[in-house]
């Protein structure tokens, strides 16, 4: 398994109930995924303990990690979290 460098965790505060069937939450998701090429991954993890979102990115690439990274906190803060 070969070691991913870069990694950004973006909090977003608010509910995190039903984000994965939001449009515009997985629209980003899968754009981000296309854009890697296999050569990172995305990560949307609800925390157990607080009201926030996790948006985790991984890549090789820092400026294409921490681009996604944002892209997908404001489509969740736009989708109403």
């Amino acid at each position: 398994m070969r070691k991913l460098e870069r990694q950004v965790i973006v909090k977003v505060t608010g509910k995190a109930a039903d984000l994965l069937e939001r449009t515009e939450v997985t629209a980003e998701v899968a754009k981000s995924e296309r854009d890697l090429n296999g050569k990172g991954r995305v990560l949307l993890r609800p925390s157990g303990t607080e009201p926030l979102l996790r948006v985790i990115v991984e890549g090789e690439d820092g400026v294409q990690v921490k681009m996604w990274a944002e892209k997908i906190a404001e489509a969740v803060k736009r989708a109403g979290l």
